[in-house]
């Protein structure tokens, strides 16, 4: 029995030494494995972190270049817009002006033509009103000689009247002179002599009293006649003043209109000018865009290494003598099973006759 525990205990020591020192070989190799695996996730998770911060810092300038450029393009724009409405404000300008200035120019043209035509109108008027004036002048020159030739006429008539009067006494004597005569040649005396030379004297002396009075009448007659003429030149030369003062008056009411119109004219020509044009305000002259305060990237620290994996190792004394005390207990239950002429395996330190399935049997446990 002794010997058999003895057997037992070296062969479960060995067993147990060969199997400890295979599993701390066998855990060492998973350790040192597990560390290396640590240890290659870690310098890529540093790796990683240290390219993924690269790439934050890459793409923060990137966003900032980007931002710049837009910031830059829009204040070029703005710029371009600012440059284009003043161009657009001094274009507008130069067009009003010119404008204006053309309306201007066509103001002072119109306005010298409305001068040159009202120097034509005033001088057609004083055309017309000289004309009028030479018409009532000759008008009144030929109404005094009318009337100076009419008053010569009357004289002359006056001048033939007494003279064909005179004629007529002095014949009228001359016959009644040469009646007589002959009266007195016939020698004729007596009552009836005298009485004949009477009547012939009354017939001439009643004769001359006709032509007197024919040439009184005539001469009366020709004064009414003159007495007319004189009162219808005193109504013409009055119609002629009237005629002279209507003209006038007619000439300063054409003038007058033909101020009016003059002045009228100049007032539409003036019209036509509208306000001088003024040129708009300046644009509002842009600003600079304001620039966003960009955060710099969060450089993250390096973590710590890992915690290096340590092999579960077994105590070789322990294994081995945890194997020598169970292989003596199994070499004496073997040997004690031989002795009573049968087999059961038996747990060490449990009562003898016990059954014990394989599986539970202690590692290097022998079978006889």
């Amino acid at each position: 029995m002794v010997w058999g525990a003895i057997a037992g205990a070296v062969l479960g020591g060995i067993s147990s030494a060969v199997g400890t020192s295979s599993q701390n070989a066998q855990a060492q190799q998973a350790a040192d494995r597990q560390n290396k695996y640590n240890r290659q996730v870690y310098d890529f998770q540093v790796k990683e972190q240290e390219r993924q911060y690269e790439y934050a810092v890459e793409g923060l300038e990137i966003t900032k270049r980007n931002n710049e450029a837009n910031l830059q393009f829009q204040e070029s724009e703005r710029t371009q817009q600012y440059d284009y409405g003043m161009g657009i404000r001094a274009y507008e300008h130069t067009q009003n002006m010119r404008a204006w200035d053309a309306s201007v120019s066509g103001a002072v043209q119109q306005q010298s033509f409305n001068e040159l035509a009202t120097n034509a109108a005033l001088v057609d008027q004083n055309r017309l009103i000289h004309e009028q004036l030479l018409s009532i002048s000759f008008d009144e020159t030929g109404t005094l000689l009318d009337y100076g030739a009419a008053a010569a006429g009357l004289g002359l008539r006056k001048r033939q009247a007494r003279g064909a009067a005179a004629t007529q006494a002095q014949a009228t004597r001359i016959e009644t002179l040469k009646a007589t005569g002959a009266a007195q040649a016939r020698g004729a005396g007596g009552r009836s002599a005298a009485r004949n030379i009477q009547g012939m004297v009354a017939e001439a002396g009643a004769r001359q009293a006709a032509i007197i009075d024919d040439l009184m009448y005539n001469l009366e007659a020709t004064d009414q006649q003159l007495y007319k003429m004189n009162q219808q030149l005193i109504l013409d030369k009055a119609g002629f003043e009237m005629t002279r003062e209507s003209a006038q008056m007619s000439d300063t009411v054409a003038r007058n209109k033909i101020q009016q119109q003059a002045l009228q004219a100049a007032m539409d020509a003036a019209g036509r000018i509208g306000l001088k044009p003024e040129i708009a305000p300046p644009l509002p002259v842009p600003l600079a865009l304001p620039r966003p305060e960009y955060q710099d990237v969060f450089k993250p620290g390096v973590p710590p290494p890992p915690m290096a994996a340590v092999a579960m190792q077994q105590s070789m004394f322990s294994s081995v003598l945890s194997g020598a005390m169970g292989g003596a207990q199994m070499g004496a239950s073997i040997q004690s099973s031989f002795g009573s002429g049968g087999f059961k395996g038996k747990a060490p330190g449990l009562a003898q006759g016990v059954d014990v399935p394989i599986s539970q049997m202690p590692a290097g446990m022998a079978f006889p």
